[in-house]
């Protein structure tokens, strides 16, 4: 069912739909004898088996279905929607990193699971193309737009058109500034998030340096500014300094939005040469620590076991890393991941199942959780 939109699909598959269904209407099927003596047969079979067992083939798949029933129960719980008569459209700012495949492959698999009619566009990492698809999710009588924003700031006005129309709009992991471009913002408290990272650091410090002095533990950190949420974030890491008083930060790289990859390796070459002694990198995101792992274990002169990096956010390219960190074959000893299942949540919160518990900013909160070591098999898929 899941489907990648681009501009104008609807109209291209309803003109292909239409010129289908005049093809077959020229030219009607011709039964032969072969194909008649085939028919009766199969309806022999068919009438011969439902005399035999009616009753038990009937009990069969009255009982796969309540089994069905239940899980979807279970695992969706009670929403005011009703899951089959809603359409929704998923509009992703792209789907070339692993983090987006698995947004894709979860919100895919929950949609069919719960028997949701959806549409899922991804915008490649393009603002314009994301107003463009969201637009045309829209007008393809949606009944929820479920958003990853690539742009919140950009995407709010077309966000509040829809919201306006009786769309509910579900914003994932950004809470926009105007309040009328959402029904409602599922979101982690980003300072916490970086908190709980930072926290993992400091237990880290006290658990390997017992007897270090104040200010002897340096730390560096890979940060970026480029919107509200991620300076929450970032200011949640710098809080190391105040949670740990032997820690010291001695550089805050702040890294642009623009070719960050390239960024993030320079000044990871750069850490290592003016801070020799670095034993903590707190990092935004897992894409920023898996790079500064890399550069660190290709360098003969850092002693793996001495240095703590901490990622954020749940792929399985970090958690691979965190599992080879047992033996100091990676640097990567956790990562802080929002909510145990958020995109689960997130479907659950466009079924309406959150709308009694939102804030005054119309916001769901999910907590942050910490992979380490000794649970990353727990989430290795």
């Amino acid at each position: 069912m899941r489907k990648v939109l681009k501009k104008g699909i609807a109209a291209v598959l309803s003109a292909a739909l239409i010129m289908g269904l005049a093809a077959c209407g020229s030219q009607p099927a011709q039964e032969t004898p072969e194909a008649e003596a085939a028919v009766e047969e199969t309806e022999e079979a068919q009438a011969d088996a439902a005399e035999e067992s009616p009753a038990e083939e009937d009990a069969g798949t009255v009982e796969e279905t309540a089994e069905g029933t239940d899980e979807v129960q279970s695992l969706l719980g009670e929403t005011p929607l009703n899951p089959e008569d809603e359409y929704f459209g998923i509009s992703l700012p792209m789907t070339n990193t692993e983090y987006y495949k698995g947004v894709e492959t979860e919100l895919s698999q929950y949609c069919e699971k719960f028997g949701i009619k959806y549409d899922m566009a991804s915008a490649d990492s393009d603002t314009q193309k994301q107003l463009s698809q969201f637009e045309n999710l829209m007008t393809m009588g949606c009944t929820t737009i479920i958003v990853y924003a690539l742009d919140p700031t950009s995407m709010q006005d077309i966000m509040a058109r829809a919201e306006a129309d009786g769309i509910r709009v579900v914003s994932a992991t950004m809470t926009p500034e105007n309040i009328d471009a959402y029904t409602i913002a599922i979101d982690a408290n980003q300072d916490s998030v970086g908190t709980a990272a930072a926290q993992f650091a400091s237990d880290w410090i006290d658990e390997h340096y017992p007897d270090a002095e104040d200010g002897s533990i340096e730390v560096v950190l890979f940060s970026m500014s480029i919107s509200e949420n991620i300076i929450q974030r970032c200011d949640g890491l710098r809080k190391i300094e105040e949670l740990n008083p032997k820690a010291v930060i001695v550089a805050d790289y702040d890294i642009p939005s623009d070719n960050y990859m390239v960024k993030v390796k320079e000044n990871a070459d750069l850490m290592m040469q003016q801070y020799p002694d670095v034993k903590v990198i707190l990092t935004y995101s897992d894409v920023f620590n898996l790079i500064v792992d890399e550069a660190m274990m290709a360098n003969p002169d850092v002693d793996p076991s001495q240095v703590c990096s901490i990622a954020i956010d749940k792929t399985n390219a970090a958690m691979e890393k965190i599992r080879l960190s047992k033996t100091d074959e990676s640097t990567i000893r956790a990562t802080v991941a929002t909510g145990e299942d958020f995109n689960l949540t997130l479907i659950q919160a466009a079924l309406g199942a959150f709308d009694s518990e939102l804030n005054d900013l119309k916001q769901y909160f999910v907590d942050p959780f910490v992979i380490q070591a000794d649970n990353v098999d727990d989430y290795l898929k």
